[in-house]
């Protein structure tokens, strides 16, 4: 058997398998496994508190809970700014542009408790009196 022969019965099995994968596995989502994917959906799925320094910055941003979950919406975590390895409960720096404006986002997630809490809250080139 010559090598070009080899060469596309090769091609032709793996156009096969990507098929059958495509088939089998299209529906599922692929970047669900990512950190930045976990981190994210543990967010979005436990209990949130706010505390009390995200509240006044909120009042001083003039944001409501749904700007705030707009915003949060469009975040991406920077694991360079955040303390993935705290324990127990990692804190997390959310980056989002919403409305022609940067936000960033201070998480602290206690996946054990399943509850988070947002500690701050900062409109990038705004300042806010809030201790």
């Amino acid at each position: 058997m010559s090598f070009w022969r080899r060469f596309r019965l090769y091609l032709l099995g793996v156009g096969l398998g990507l098929i059958l994968v495509m088939i089998f596995f299209g529906s599922r989502d692929w970047t669900s496994w990512t950190p930045e994917s976990r981190v994210l959906t543990a967010i979005d799925s436990s209990s949130v508190s706010i505390s009390d320094r995200a509240n006044c910055q909120l009042k001083c941003l003039n944001l409501d809970q749904a700007k705030l979950l707009e915003i949060q919406a469009q975040a991406k975590v920077d694991f360079s700014e955040s303390n993935a390895k705290a324990k127990p409960c990692p804190v997390y720096r959310l980056d989002s542009r919403f409305e022609e404006r940067d936000y960033q986002l201070i998480w602290e997630v206690c996946e054990s408790a399943e509850k988070v809490q947002l500690l701050n809250l900062i409109k990038v080139g705004h300042t806010c009196a809030c201790g």
